[in-house]
């Protein structure tokens, strides 16, 4: 557009952006793991509020012994930066068989990023 505002290139911050993808991936990966069973719910402390460690092991209740547990696979992963501190992250995964979706939030204090909801289709 002849005298309008024109494109321009917004390239993300030395490196920033990359933290926060290999986070969130990192979270996600955790999460869907304690969702699948194949990892201990407590575990998920390592990148989570105790809130979120609370909801998320309150919905798994106690979990049967016995039978094979389908690993789960992470199919797609995207973050973005709504603020400086704060990250979300969307993905795809699949759980006993079936895709699902898992959204969490990230904020970023004391020095790391620290998962503070998790929303998930996953059981």
């Amino acid at each position: 557009m002849p005298g309008g505002p024109g494109l321009r290139l917004v390239r993300p911050a030395d490196g920033e952006d990359a933290e926060v993808q290999a986070v969130a991936e990192a979270s996600v990966r955790l999460a869907v793991e304690v969702l699948a069973g194949t990892r201990p719910a407590h575990q998920l402390a390592l990148v989570a509020v105790p809130g979120v460690c609370r909801e998320i092991a309150a919905q798994l209740g106690p979990r049967a012994r016995g039978g094979r547990v389908v690993p789960p696979k992470v199919l797609s992963t995207r973050s973005q930066r709504p603020a400086p501190d704060v990250a979300e992250a969307v993905a795809l995964v699949v759980v006993a068989g079936r895709v699902h979706a898992l959204a969490l939030r990230l904020e970023h204090a004391r020095g790391r990023w620290r998962c503070t909801a998790l929303e998930t289709t996953a059981p």
